[in-house]
């Protein structure tokens, strides 16, 4: 099972990559909860698909582009912690950001359930269990 779970959550970074949201929201059940680093400043998480699209709003009203590239995803039993660099420009200022973050994830029944971003790969893979 955890070599699905691994599976799956490349196949959702492969869908933001090539810039597919409806597969990229597909990819999460209905019941979903995500947490950007916004949504945990201001103490609410995205849910469901609804959610997941007013995610992708706001980061089309704040951003030109945002991309992850992948480096690791690693098994952590019942999470995977995906290593990712966050490249993004955002759309006010023009500043360019290029900075190593993490996504720690839960798959149930093939969909993701629950996704937090960390600003620090560390203490994601610290909450998930795993060593640096």
């Amino acid at each position: 099972m955890s070599e699905q779970n691994v599976e799956i959550t490349r196949e959702a970074f492969e869908a933001w990559g090539r810039g597919d949201r409806e597969a990229w929201v597909a990819m999460f059940d209905e019941e979903s909860e995500l947490y950007s680093l916004r949504a945990q400043l201001e103490g609410h998480p995205y849910r469901g698909h609804d959610g997941l699209r007013r995610f992708l709003a706001d980061l089309d009203e704040h951003w030109d582009y945002v991309r992850f590239g992948v480096r690791e995803i690693r098994d952590a039993g019942e999470q995977v912690v995906a290593l990712v660099d966050f490249k993004a420009r955002g759309s006010a200022s023009g500043v360019e950001l290029d900075s190593p973050v993490a996504l720690v994830v839960a798959v149930r029944g093939g969909k993701i359930m629950y996704g937090r971003f960390y600003s620090n790969p560390d203490e994601a893979l610290a909450a998930a269990g795993l060593p640096k």
